[in-house]
């Protein structure tokens, strides 16, 4: 195929190499032990060494304890396979057991419990918000960066984000407009490109969020933004861009991708994406069909959109 012959020959311009993977989101840990086996089987036979895991929430699904507590243990046996830490996005299905409990006990005061973080805590490979309420987090990769916006929630249960929506108490929702642009400026002033991850994508994709709409414009040196939520193949949930992995920011020239899902029972296979930071400055994204054990498509990008240069544009009429 002529795509593991470009792929091949970028392999020594390689500086840097992400894994990205998204909703392995299944409600039974045959069926999630199936999907994260295989992928993380084909990560090992393609001898591609990453620098860091990216995983953009719905790891889980349901409200099952037992079997959300099985699921987090084995997704640690197998990506404990692959020498990288793991930022993690929350999403929306990670909030499951939260509402099931909700369901189960209407008259209580239910708090917040994210199953998967409570699992998470003893093992140092995996990685989140330092606080429930945080709505991102930054990593220093050395001469660049990943900034990981997350789902967040009150501990107390009274409010919570999903779908890119304020959920619950939403006259208790302690941030304001200006809060997300605070995001993009701190961004900014990083003084280094910057690749963004999230469950959800930015408008101009997927199912995108309309809280991350408060962030735009983006800053300069956002480079790409990758997110999952939009199940490729699932046309019930995406509906006509049920195939759409690539799109822009509105607006801008910055790229997002959608790396979901990592899971063939919504999706149509199981599905990843590895980026890979050239030592051109260009960044290459090579979309993983695992199910398959081959690459579905590869785009390589530059910085900014293409403008002419002065002297080509047309001269004003006098």
């Amino acid at each position: 195929m002529i795509m593991n012959e470009l792929i091949g020959a970028a392999s020594s311009h390689v500086r840097h190499r992400l894994w990205v993977i998204s909703d392995l989101q299944q409600a039974f840990p045959e069926r999630a032990t199936w999907c994260m086996t295989r992928a993380v089987a084909d990560f090992l036979e393609m001898d591609m060494p990453v620098e860091a895991i990216c995983y953009l929430g719905d790891s889980v699904e349901g409200g099952n304890i037992d079997f959300l507590n099985q699921m987090a243990k084995m997704q640690a046996e197998e990506l404990g396979k692959i020498s990288a830490p793991i930022y993690y996005a929350i999403g929306n299905h990670d909030f499951d057991y939260f509402h099931c409990e909700k369901r189960a006990h209407p008259d209580e005061n239910v708090k917040m419990r994210i199953p998967l973080m409570d699992y998470m805590r003893s093992h140092p490979q995996w990685h989140f918000q330092k606080r429930m309420t945080d709505m991102y987090y930054t990593v220093d990769m050395g001469d660049y960066a990943l900034c990981i916006l997350t789902d967040h929630a009150d501990p107390e249960g009274r409010w919570h984000t999903s779908h890119g929506l304020i959920r619950g108490d939403e006259a208790a929702y302690p941030y304001s407009e200006a809060d997300y642009r605070s995001i993009s400026e701190h961004i900014g002033a990083l003084g280094k490109p910057v690749l963004t991850f999230s469950h959800y994508s930015f408008p101009g994709g997927n199912r995108e969020a309309p809280l991350l709409g408060r962030m735009l414009p983006l800053p300069e040196n956002v480079r790409m933004h990758f997110y999952g939520h939009a199940h490729v193949g699932d046309a019930y949930w995406a509906g006509k861009d049920c195939h759409r992995k690539i799109a822009a920011v509105d607006h801008q020239p910055i790229m997002q991708m959608n790396v979901a899902s990592l899971e063939n029972y919504r999706g149509s296979a199981i599905r990843s994406a590895f980026v890979e930071w050239y030592d051109t400055d260009e960044i290459g994204v090579l979309f993983r069909n695992h199910t398959l054990r081959i690459w579905d498509d590869y785009i390589v990008t530059r910085k900014g959109d293409g403008v002419r240069a002065p002297e080509d544009m047309h001269p004003e009429v006098q």
